[in-house]
């Protein structure tokens, strides 16, 4: 029996602390915002470099996509943070095979590229084309 859909809400909280955890590994400084400030889920920091992230997350391979909304990148209020430009960190929780996370890793000109803008303002990234770009496991963009 295939395990149940997580709910929406812990699909994207899971997400966002296994990427804060990463990121800790790593050697940044992170900080959670919880939902306080829509456009970024965690502020990176590391030797005085400041780096919004934000994360999406889908639960297995089957949930087909990432939403992104195209026309709400770029927002300038980032640059009063004295902030680098906002970095992107797609899961796929693999959580129906309970296999490792996977982490596709974007700068804000790749989401751009990648992204299929659509009428309603849910643009997306299909997890299939993904797999074949050089983005999994690209924390070296953030480094």
């Amino acid at each position: 029996m295939e395990n149940p859909l997580l709910h929406k809400s812990n699909t994207g909280i899971a997400c966002e602390f296994l990427v804060a955890g990463e990121l800790t590994r790593r050697g940044f400084n992170v900080t959670l915002t919880l939902g306080n400030t829509k456009a970024i889920d965690l502020l990176i920091e590391k030797d005085g470099r400041l780096i919004p992230i934000q994360v999406k997350g889908i639960q297995r391979k089957r949930s087909l996509c990432w939403n992104i909304s195209l026309s709400k990148l770029g927002d300038r209020s980032l640059s009063k943070l004295g902030s680098e430009s906002m970095m992107y960190v797609l899961v796929n929780l693999n959580s129906d095979t309970l296999d490792h996370p996977e982490y596709f890793i974007l700068t804000e000109d790749e989401v751009k590229l990648h992204f299929k803008p659509t009428k309603s303002g849910r643009d997306y990234l299909d997890y299939t084309p993904a797999k074949k770009l050089d983005l999994i496991g690209r924390w070296d963009k953030i480094q």
